[in-house]
């Protein structure tokens, strides 16, 4: 049988609305699904999810790229390639590890390739793509510099624990490293 309502009316919109009692409460919010969840409808050939993953991911996706090349244009190339790679290769995804600790990998592994190929140190970047506040602009030439000398394998652990916040244990199971 149909719940009692009361309706509200509106200059034009009628709404049902339960009367209290009669419906239980909501005391939540709305979640959005998890990683995990998404990943398993896009292994399924689902791109919307796709999608959805690659918006959540894709700025820091471009920070650890950035921070592990030092050059702008070839961060925007290691996340296109490395999305790409990881759209072709979505099926494959097993769970194991949490979704996004697969794709700081195949950036990772593009970041690598692209200093590899370009045979050259990381070259400083001039201009950062996140917000700046006041004063922090002299903060972040010394982190970049900062950054940019420290040997390869040491930069990506800072960036990774430092700059995307993973734990010892996360940065472990991205790097093939012990905590």
């Amino acid at each position: 049988a149909p719940r009692p309502s009361k309706l509200v009316m509106s200059t034009s919109l009628a709404i049902a609305i339960p009367l209290p009692g009669r419906a239980a409460p909501y005391h939540g919010t709305v979640q959005s699904p998890s990683d995990e969840a998404l990943a398993r409808l896009a292994t399924g050939g689902d791109s919307a999810a796709f999608e959805q993953l690659v918006v959540r991911h894709q700025d820091r996706l471009y920070t650890l790229a950035l921070r592990v090349t030092g050059s702008d244009a070839d961060a925007r190339d290691c996340v296109q390639e490395g999305l790409i790679a990881a759209w072709r290769s979505i099926a494959r995804f097993r769970g194991n590890a949490r979704f996004s600790t697969w794709m700081y990998r195949i950036v990772l592994r593009k970041a690598y390739d692209s200093i590899d190929r370009r045979r050259r140190l990381p070259q400083p970047v001039d201009e950062l793509q996140a917000e700046a506040r006041p004063g922090d602009a002299a903060d972040r030439i010394d982190l970049l510099a900062a950054l940019n000398g420290l040997e390869l394998d040491f930069r990506t652990v800072a960036v990774a624990c430092d700059v995307l916040g993973l734990s010892m244990e996360e940065a472990g199971e991205l790097l093939d490293l012990p905590p």
